[in-house]
């Protein structure tokens, strides 16, 4: 990875800052090692009572910053993306120390003085060139998360009554559609999350069936937006400035599966919400800090008029 590009931007970022932990949870040294290098490990850092800890989206392995190099190593990635919800972690001793390790940071998203959490500073140098060709059209990916029993109890609460609306949101991070997706399976804090599809700038990946609702809009067992909508993330909304063209390419990617479920359901565009509409939360994030919720609106009202290029949902 651009070493001397992460220190310059960690340099005049991240100065000061300081890492504790908690024990590491998981396998054993002793546990073969899987072969995932052909996969980029998707890693979230908050901070606890504990200290600073980290999550890997595609194995739920969870313990101390400073451990992370090991755990990744251990579960056989090579490449890793990491996203920081810690103000106070020591970002620039985990980048180097995941180099010396020899895994590649293909980006590190970190919260920035005074700044929203959701308007990050990327500092290891994260690159994505977009092709001049039109965009392709979305390929739909059906992967449910497991119906194991947690599952069942924290993210699959139960069946729809009837899908009255689509809820739009953005995940407020920089991962992919199939990286959501592995956060939401493996995760397991005990909090009650789940939404229907995540979509990226390539795929549009179903987690959850369509007959079941999910924990997405945060207005109860009993609200309209998590009981009566099918819950769509909007992925990539932390990609900005030379990476923005991800995330408008996701969000345009949304507007034909909310126009395809809105056909699919026999809705308008008048059944399309943001979370806001649910409990007044800031999201979808991108799209109201920008105030193009009407605009976004007029382009799934004309995709649904037009009725071409949209996608079969499969239930």
């Amino acid at each position: 990875m651009k070493q001397w590009l992460a220190g310059l931007m960690l340099g005049a970022v991240l100065t000061g800052m300081a890492a504790v932990g908690v024990e590491t949870v998981g396998a054993t040294k002793a546990d073969p090692v899987p072969d995932r290098s052909e996969e980029c490990a998707a890693v979230t850092i908050s901070s606890s009572k504990n200290g600073d800890t980290f999550l890997i989206f595609g194995t739920g392995r969870t313990g101390r910053v400073e451990d992370l190099p090991e755990a990744l190593s251990r579960d056989g990635y090579g490449r890793v993306a990491i996203s920081s919800w810690a103000r106070k972690a020591d970002h620039e001793t985990t980048l180097v120390n995941l180099l010396e390790a020899g895994i590649d940071v293909e980006m590190y998203y970190v919260l920035q003085s005074g700044k929203p959490d959701w308007e990050r500073a990327e500092i290891a140098g994260f690159e994505a060139s977009e092709t001049p060709e039109p965009q392709p059209a979305p390929i739909y990916v059906k992967k449910l998360i497991e119906a194991n029993d947690y599952n069942r109890r924290h993210k699959l609460p139960g069946k729809f009554r009837k899908v009255r609306y689509i809820t739009i949101h953005n995940t407020a991070e920089p991962f992919s559609a199939r990286q959501e997706r592995d956060r939401v399976d493996f995760r397991r804090d005990g909090v009650n999350v789940s939404f229907h599809y995540a979509v990226d700038e390539r795929e549009i990946v179903q987690i959850l069936p369509l007959d079941t609702h999910g924990w997405h809009a945060g207005d109860g067992a009993r609200g309209p937006g998590n009981s009566e909508s099918i819950g769509i993330e909007i992925c990539r909304s932390q990609c900005r400035d030379d990476v923005d063209w991800l995330y408008r390419r996701s969000e345009a990617n949304a507007v034909l599966l909310a126009a395809s479920l809105l056909k699919h359901y026999g809705l308008s565009v008048e059944n399309l919400k943001m979370h806001y509409d649910w409990i007044q939360k800031f999201c979808p994030h991108r799209i109201l800090e920008e105030k193009r919720w009407d605009d976004f609106r007029k382009k799934v009202a004309a995709a649904l008029e037009k009725d071409e290029n949209l996608i079969p949902i499969q239930e």
